[in-house]
């Protein structure tokens, strides 16, 4: 993005681990989790999570935004 032309660039995680574990519980337990507390904090944990650019690498899809 630098090299772009880029400034005040930021990389989000569009899709985190948080989305691995709902899913894997959801295989284990049988259940959908939608609704339930664990599913309705996954968004707040991550957005706990965005200051930390070691815990991008969890993630499989980011989203890099800049300035031109």
């Amino acid at each position: 993005m630098r090299e772009a032309g880029f400034t005040d660039t930021r990389v989000y995680g569009v899709e985190g681990p948080a989305r691995a574990l709902l899913k894997a519980t959801e295989q284990h337990t049988g259940e959908s989790l939608t609704g339930s507390r664990m599913f309705t904090s996954a968004p707040a944990a991550a957005r706990m999570a965005e200051p930390y650019p070691d815990l991008l690498a969890a993630g499989s899809h980011l989203l890099a935004v800049g300035r031109i």
